[in-house]
């Protein structure tokens, strides 16, 4: 924001009107307004009047502060994802990157737009000409913060980063970033624990459930990550009853622990495929995107029941359109193309 949209943004906050301003400032309500538009601006022997009747630093009122706060990076990714999922990324890619231009070193907001958009591109049904400009742009982004003096932040995107080199098989550059990621995962549980402990002493119960169930969610969506790349090894090596074994765990692992149902079907569906089972991949592909239609109900199992967020019924839309992208283009479902049965149920679902 620049300094016209500050006094106006503070005056409000402050619950003062224009007149009420002015007369604490011995200026004229006029004056006042013509400063909200931009029209002119402040006596420089006024700006220390202005900002405490604001009740905002010097700094703060010429904006030269470097980084946005928590709260306002969390607001500005709450705007991002609604503006996305309305279906103008363009304009969220244009919103992020004006934010970015605005506080150019606040790898916090950088971090975010980049995993944010890149998440929400990734589910979007877009022409690949844009997708490859948007890609692009999150890359830049990523790289520009894999060197950040935050720990968190510098971790994360390294590893974003080496997962999609790995998916673009350019391996050299997935092992550059892979070796800059700590083995700190046993640290990492220890912490969580005595962050859970200190919260539940001085926040109370609440503040210490949600903080818990948030990373059991998450540890429990990299577990069923982690068996369904070990199914797909297993059935790549030829141990069928093995793959078969695993994908009977990560279902019940799925309903255990109050994950998307869609979950479910995916490991049946990866053996279907490697397999090319035509008619059991096709039958398996139905159910998926069944699956996807149905809003996941994430309080509705007792470990999340304190989770803030409740529903992803948008996500599993677009979850549903970039799957359907997938099968139009991936090898892995090339044997199936042509397949009337299977092109009347994507049709159902465009």
């Amino acid at each position: 924001m620049n300094i016209s949209e500050k006094i106006r943004k503070y005056r409000k906050d402050a619950g003062l009107t224009q007149e009420q301003a002015a007369a604490y400032l011995g200026v004229s309500a006029p004056a006042v307004n013509k400063w909200e538009k931009g029209n002119t601006y402040p006596d420089i022997t006024l700006l220390p009047a202005l900002a405490r009747l604001l009740k905002i630093d010097m700094n703060e009122l010429f904006s030269f502060r470097e980084e946005m706060t928590e709260l306002e990076t969390g607001q500005f990714a709450n705007e991002l994802v609604k503006t996305a999922v309305e279906g103008n990324l363009d304009a969220a890619f244009e919103m992020a990157a004006a934010k970015i231009q605005e506080y150019p070193r606040c790898d916090s907001l950088i971090y975010m737009a980049a995993a944010t958009l890149d998440g929400v591109s990734a589910l979007s049904d877009i022409p690949d000409e844009s997708r490859e400009a948007y890609k692009k742009t999150v890359f830049e982004w990523l790289e520009r913060v894999s060197g950040s003096k935050d720990d968190n932040i510098r971790y994360s995107a390294v590893y974003l980063l080496a997962a999609k080199y790995l998916n673009m098989e350019e391996y050299e550059k997935a092992g550059f970033y892979l070796e800059q990621i700590p083995d700190v995962q046993t640290i990492q549980a220890y912490k969580t624990l005595l962050q859970a402990r200190l919260l539940l002493h001085e926040k109370g119960e609440t503040a210490a459930a949600v903080f818990l169930e948030e990373h059991l969610l998450q540890t429990a969506g990299k577990m069923q990550s982690c068996l369904f790349l070990l199914l797909e090894i297993e059935e790549q090596n030829g141990k069928h009853r093995k793959a078969e074994e695993i994908a009977e765990i990560s279902e019940k692992m799925c309903s255990l622990l109050g994950l998307w149902p869609y979950g479910t079907v995916v490991p049946r569906l990866l053996i279907a495929l490697y397999r090319k089972d035509a008619k059991q991949s096709i039958s398996l592909i139905k159910a998926a995107l069944e699956e996807m239609q149905k809003p996941w109900d994430i309080g509705a199992s007792p470990l999340y029941d304190t989770y803030p967020h409740k529903s992803s019924g948008r996500l599993g839309n677009s979850f549903a359109k970039s799957f359907i992208t997938d099968i139009r283009n991936k090898e892995e479902y090339a044997f199936l193309r042509g397949n009337t049965e299977l092109e009347v149920i994507l049709q159902t679902y465009e």
